[in-house]
C-alpha cells in the first residue's frame, strides 16, 4: 500500500513539474492583458506618469512559477502609463512605471525616472521568455525599419527602427538621455543568458493625437 502511495505522489509530483512551465506562460499572457492601458483614461495615465517610482535592475530575476502567481497581485494599476506595439512581431504590450520584478511580469518597464514620450531617450525593459510569443521575447525578430508606436492615450508616437545590437549588460550608456526623440527597447539576448542584451534603436518619425 505504502508502495502504492509513493508511486501517486511521484506520478502526481512529475505532472506538476511538466505542466508548471505552460502555466507560467499561460499566467504571463493572461497578466500583459489585464493591464492593458485602455482599460484607464488619458488624465489617469497622465497621474500616473507622474507618481515616483522605483529602478533596481540589479534585482531583477528572471520569473518562476510561483512569482507569475504571488507578484502578479502585487502590480498596481497606478504604475500604468501607456502601451507600447509592434505590429510586425504581433507585440502588444502595457507601459508600467518602474523597473520591478512585479511590473515586469506585466509588460514592458520605463528604466528612468525622468522619461517621457516622444521626448529625448525613451527607455523600456522586457524578460525574454522561452515562448517567442511572450512579453518582450518577440524583439528579437524585430528587423531595421519596423514601426514601433507608444501611446500614453492621449498621443501616439511611431518611432522607426534604425539599429539592432548585442551589448554586455554593463553597457549602462544605451539609456542615457539624448537630445533627439529615440526609443531604447532592452532584452535579454536569450531567456538564460543575463550578461548580453538585445538592444533595438528607433528614432521618432511622426506624433499623432491618440484616436
Amino acid at each position: 500500500m505504502l508502495r502504492k502511495i509513493i508511486a501517486v505522489i511521484c506520478i502526481m509530483a512529475a505532472a506538476v513539474l511538466i505542466a508548471a512551465p505552460f502555466l507560467k506562460y499561460e499566467l504571463l499572457e493572461a497578466s500583459t492583458k489585464k493591464y492593458e492601458a485602455v482599460q484607464l483614461s488619458p488624465e489617469e495615465i497622465q497621474e500616473n506618469n507622474e507618481r515616483p517610482a522605483e529602478f533596481n535592475m540589479e534585482v531583477i530575476e528572471p520569473p518562476s512559477v510561483l512569482d507569475t502567481v504571488t507578484k502578479d497581485a502585487e502590480v498596481e494599476k497606478s504604475a500604468i502609463v501607456g502601451q507600447i506595439e509592434i505590429p510586425s512581431v504581433h507585440l502588444s504590450l502595457p507601459i508600467l512605471k518602474g523597473t520591478t520584478n512585479e511590473n515586469l511580469l506585466a509588460g514592458a518597464t520605463t528604466m528612468r525616472e525622468d522619461q517621457w514620450m516622444g521626448l529625448g531617450n525613451y527607455t523600456l525593459a522586457g524578460h525574454h521568455m522561452k515562448r517567442d510569443t511572450l512579453l518582450f521575447s518577440p524583439l528579437l525578430r524585430v528587423e531595421k525599419g519596423a514601426l514601433i508606436t507608444v501611446t500614453d492615450l492621449t498621443y501616439e508616437y511611431t518611432y522607426e527602427v534604425t539599429e539592432l545590437e548585442v551589448v554586455h549588460e554593463d553597457r549602462v550608456d544605451i539609456l542615457d538621455n539624448t537630445i533627439d526623440p529615440v526609443i531604447t527597447l532592452v532584452t535579454c539576448y536569450t531567456p538564460d543568458e543575463s550578461e548580453k542584451r538585445f538592444i533595438v534603436h528607433g528614432k521618432l518619425k511622426k506624433t499623432e493625437e491618440h484616436e
